[in-house]
């Protein structure tokens, strides 16, 4: 929140706490810089969602400091579910070697998560697709964990595959690192539909040469 918007949540705070204004204009001033302060980093519509939240359930008048550590439980559940997996398919436009492009990228990322702009991305949503029951039998079993670390060793041997295998031939190893966000690629193929043929013609030829050599 900035100072423009104290007053009006001052306001909707006097409606259901009288007590909260002050009469004086200086007190008033004094009350809203101290708000403005404590609340710098509070949305000003979770803010508003807040005071009706606190009355609804507390006598006691609302203090900003209650406003900013209900913001601060809203944070922590946010980033304490977000990997912080930067996946830079989604950011085409992003050279990988611009490291402070990166870096900027990355904090967006993370604000957009905390600010609820973005949802969080789950450690569930980079690894197979599992069924509720699946995920019932494994936490029973305690092997839920081991499962994740299976899924992401298989999929960095299944990139250090497509790397190495584009890699065999120059004029699809040159096509690939000339795709915006490719000079580092990974060996991911993601949503990408260019890369992804580019990975099929290099398996293609694989195969074309085997059935040669047989």
């Amino acid at each position: 929140m900035n100072p423009s918007h104290i007053p009006q949540l001052l306001k909707q705070v006097s409606y259901a706490d009288p007590r909260v204004l002050p009469d004086d204009e200086n007190e008033l001033a004094a009350l809203a810089a101290l708000w403005a302060v404590v609340l710098a980093d509070v949305p000003p519509e979770f803010a508003m969602q807040a005071v009706g939240q606190h009355y609804a359930s507390s006598p006691f008048p609302i203090k900003p400091s209650d406003i900013a550590e209900r913001w601060r439980v809203v944070v922590r559940d946010r980033m304490g579910r977000h990997t912080g997996t930067f996946e830079p398919n989604q950011h085409p436009g992003l050279d990988p070697d611009d490291i402070e492009g990166y870096q900027q990228a990355l904090r967006n990322e993370r604000n957009a998560v905390r600010t609820g702009q973005r949802p969080p991305m789950p450690l569930r949503a980079i690894a197979p697709p599992l069924s509720t029951d699946d995920v019932r039998a494994m936490r029973q079993q305690g092997d839920l964990l081991r499962h994740i670390k299976e899924a992401s060793r298989a999929a960095r041997e299944d990139n250090a595959r497509r790397r190495k295998l584009v890699a065999r031939y120059p004029d699809l190893n040159e096509q690939m690192h000339e795709l915006p966000g490719h000079a580092r690629w990974s060996g991911s193929v993601g949503g990408n539909k260019r890369t992804a043929a580019i990975v099929a013609e290099a398996e293609r030829r694989a195969a074309d040469e085997q059935q040669a050599a047989a």
